[in-house]
């Protein structure tokens, strides 16, 4: 039995360009840029940057950007490791010594900004447009504010405790509190989000960007990214973060760069599918739809009870790996290869009971079940991981 929903909203055609994003200033920026003579990754760069502005409390311009590029003319995809890397000083004898081994709520949390770089590098080795042009509808949000989704307001509310205080009281998040919780109150569905901060670095990397217009367009995007992780901006975040107990240097953003790489990918059902590598959890989905390749889903029916069941299942195993034996390729040996082999991916789709749902995530390695312990070994050293 499939669930049927009804909706009102209009079947979308278009003979140009379409655009589909997790906000709609972010999808109307993207589009604009594409109207203005863009092409898909400067209009895939606004539309993430916009992002940044919309939702914060997902990620920020000094946040994470995971960013996959399809060029149809050389038929290559390429991913941008836009995923920042804790700073060097957060070893695991810091945070014992300090935090009794726990990460706790705040400035400790925050890893090496990338998605600054992320964007840059993207507009820069795929786009056509200078970064003025794609940060300006992100730009004109930030400065003139925008009204906030439920979305926003809910995460607002689950920090309340942090935000707001009693006068005199000394909180962690002072500078937080002055955006998103003005006057004691945090901001409500609709109210108007104003980030003049944000909107006056996008400014100052403009104006870089302009100083070095005459040295070419490489050139001037390559001084805008320098002067966030080299320049004034750098210092005032390694400042930033000293004041607030936080561990980034100078070093660590001198240091980073994202890595721009072919992403791995699988041949589901006769279509390529790609995600970014598993520095995130990006192979996730296509573990996921390895196992799910030996299941009929289509007459299952969209949405019925065993189709549901069957996707879920399938996440948790595929997850079940990440946590086991993701992390970031230059540390960890990751076997790749393996996780996505066809055998691997039959074994552990045997493992899906149609009657019964795993209470809970699957367990797999040495603390799981030895068997797929073992197959993924001998995958490896068969395939020469």
């Amino acid at each position: 039995m499939s669930i049927g929903l009804k909706t009102y909203r209009p079947l979308i055609t278009g003979t140009t360009h379409a655009v589909s994003t997790s906000h709609y200033l972010a999808t109307a920026a993207a589009y604009r840029i594409l109207e203005e003579g863009g092409n898909a990754t400067d209009a895939g760069v606004a539309a993430g940057i916009v992002i940044n502005v919309a939702l914060p409390q997902y990620t920020s311009f000094g946040g994470v950007a995971p960013i996959i590029v399809h060029d149809a003319k050389k038929k290559e995809t390429k991913s941008i490791s836009g995923l920042g890397r804790w700073p060097k000083a957060a070893s695991i004898g810091y945070f014992e010594q300090h935090t009794d081994a726990k990460l706790v709520p705040g400035i400790l949390r925050t890893v090496t900004p990338s998605a600054a770089d992320g964007w840059l590098t993207a507009l820069r080795l795929y786009g056509t447009m200078t970064f003025e042009q794609v940060v300006t509808p992100a730009l004109e949000l930030a400065e003139n504010g925008f009204p906030i989704p439920h979305s926003l307001h809910r995460a607002l509310v689950g920090v309340t405790e942090e935000l707001v205080h009693d006068e005199g009281e000394v909180v962690n998040w002072s500078t937080t509190e002055e955006i998103f919780a003005p006057n004691g109150q945090v901001l409500k569905t609709g109210d108007i989000l104003v980030q003049k901060d944000l909107a006056t670095t996008f400014r100052r990397l403009i104006q870089v960007e302009r100083d070095n217009t005459l040295l070419g367009r490489d050139t001037a995007i390559k001084a805008a990214r320098d002067y966030f992780y080299l320049g004034e901006i750098a210092h005032e975040m390694v400042e930033f973060s000293r004041q607030q107990g936080g561990l980034l240097s100078l070093e660590d953003l001198a240091d980073f760069h994202v890595g721009v790489e072919t992403p791995p990918s699988i041949d589901y059902k006769g279509t390529e599918v790609f995600t970014c590598g598993p520095w995130c959890q990006g192979p996730v989905t296509i573990q996921a739809l390895k196992i799910l390749e030996g299941f009929d889903l289509q007459s299952m029916g969209h949405n019925s009870a065993d189709y549901l069941h069957t996707l879920l299942e399938a996440l948790k195993l595929a997850f079940a790996d990440r946590h086991t034996y993701y992390g970031d390729p230059d540390f960890v040996d990751v076997p790749m290869k393996g996780l996505l082999d066809k055998d691997y991916a039959s074994l552990r789709r045997a493992e899906i009971n149609m009657d019964v749902a795993h209470p809970e995530m699957p367990l797999l390695g040495i603390h799981g079940n030895l068997k797929v312990e073992i197959v993924l070994q001998l995958v490896r050293r068969n395939r020469s991981l």
